[in-house]
């Protein structure tokens, strides 16, 4: 469960929201390596409010939707692969709104905006030829055109501006494909990106993504991505030294298996498949997932960590949710990791505060894991099965109102377990009946 020692209460209006389609029903499921598991539990007919998740890191993709793209490219494919007597030759198509311009900071190019793109909008879908370099040659020219057919630029490139395939079936004998980009391939780094590119469909010779931007982009500022999406090992074209300049500069590019294991879930939402697999079977991680249920909501902040609040009103008595809890085994705690997928957001559970623990195994929950101490809290557990319980409201819950439980009071009356209490901390919910130290 999530502590409270510092306890702030955010406001769900005050950033980024979206609505679930989820409608009666919240579920809970668990995948390890590919193999899901669900469970579903009807809700009650009087949660019927929408649900608010704050700081969403992306937005919902339709993929393969009409129209999707800004700037279409007429009567032509944006990147095309030609062999001539001089070697290869990439013809690249640049939508409207970038430009490939030399860097100031080292020597090389970047891409700018030349129009101003919104925070989640689709910049542009790209393209990159699925190609083995060692076959037709390392060095090649990339001729970059406007959407007008007019010649802009002429570049001589080599596979720095690549990545390795990671798709099953990419690997020829001793070599592989390579992702070969075109202008877009001049995009430089950033540990703090403003871009991110998800994958629409991949063939034998070809990917195609759109171009998402993760904050508003203003005329003039460099549209950067982050190379760990898309290398789970550099292979020889790591960075030793970083020079993005940012706040949140991780120092050096390693790839994404190279990255502290907490930003590697933070961003397992915006990495490929492939990685993603890489990643749960390297280090042994057990993803679950769980659905918000109407009327309650997810407030995370780098200061405060995440809690849950009301979306709507609820009365005394009223039930919020029933949920079942994952049985995990005690073998499993040692061995594994765990991460939670809160309707699209990857948080790692800290296995001394997210866990209930009983005799022989312990209990996680899902979403609720975020429900924060109060020694007066608003909400009781009542559990129905070993594993199943609903939550009620002890007192009237406003929208805004933090939802709390009291770590105290988490025995299993229907499975005869107690909670053993695994951690302790000093609680600072403020009641009047605060009862100080807590172990729980």
């Amino acid at each position: 469960m999530g502590q409270n020692e510092s306890i702030h209460l955010a406001s769900p209006t005050s950033t980024a929201a979206f609505v679930s389609p989820l409608s009666n029903r919240m579920m809970i499921s668990s995948q390890q390596h590919g193999q899901l598991q669900l469970q579903a539990v009807a809700m009650p007919e009087a949660v019927s409010s929408p649900i608010t998740i704050v700081e969403k890191p992306i937005p919902h993709i339709t993929i393969g939707a009409e129209n999707s793209d800004p700037n279409p490219v007429r009567n032509r494919k944006p990147l095309e692969v030609r062999q001539t007597d001089g070697g290869m030759v990439l013809i690249s198509i640049i939508p409207n709104g970038f430009a490939v311009v030399d860097n100031e900071k080292f020597a090389g190019k970047k891409i700018v905006a030349t129009e101003c793109h919104l925070q989640g909008s689709v910049m542009y879908t790209g393209y990159a030829a699925m190609l083995d370099l060692s076959s037709i040659g390392q060095v090649f020219e990339v001729k970059i055109y406007s959407e007008d057919r007019e010649l802009l630029s002429k570049h001589y490139n080599d596979d720095t501006h690549s990545v390795d395939d990671h798709a099953p079936g990419s690997k020829s004998g001793t070599e592989s494909k390579r992702q070969v980009y075109g202008w877009d391939g001049f995009m430089n780094h950033s540990c703090d990106a403003n871009a991110y590119f998800p994958l629409l469909y991949r063939t034998p010779t070809e990917m195609c993504y759109q171009a998402i931007a993760l904050r508003d982009i203003n005329v003039g500022d460099e549209v950067t991505c982050d190379y760990a999406l898309f290398d789970y090992q550099c292979n020889g074209h790591e960075i030793e030294v970083c020079a993005c300049g940012s706040t949140k500069c991780r120092g050096k590019i390693l790839g994404f298996q190279g990255l502290p294991l907490q930003t590697k879930v933070e961003l397992l939402c915006m990495v490929e498949e492939e990685i993603k697999d890489k990643f749960l079977q390297e280090e042994n991680v057990v993803v679950y997932q769980s659905y918000l249920p109407q009327g309650i909501g997810l407030v995370t902040s780098s200061e405060d960590g995440s809690h849950l609040v009301a979306t709507r009103r609820f009365d005394i008595g009223q039930p919020l949710f029933i949920n079942s809890a994952q049985l995990i085994p005690m073998e499993d705690l040692t061995s594994k990791k765990f991460v939670l997928d809160v309707d699209g957001k990857y948080i790692l559970l800290d296995k001394e505060h997210h866990f209930i623990y009983r005799d022989e195994y312990a209990e996680m929950l899902g979403f609720d894991s975020f429900m924060d101490h109060s020694c007066s809290p608003s909400t009781e557990q009542e559990y129905i099965t070993k594993n199943e319980y609903v939550v009620r409201a002890k007192k009237v819950i406003l929208p805004g109102d933090k939802i709390t439980c009291d770590y105290g009071s988490l025995e299993n009356s229907v499975a005869k377990q107690k909670n053993l209490g695994t951690s302790s901390f000093v609680c600072k919910c403020g009641e009047s009946n605060c009862r100080g130290a807590l172990v729980c």
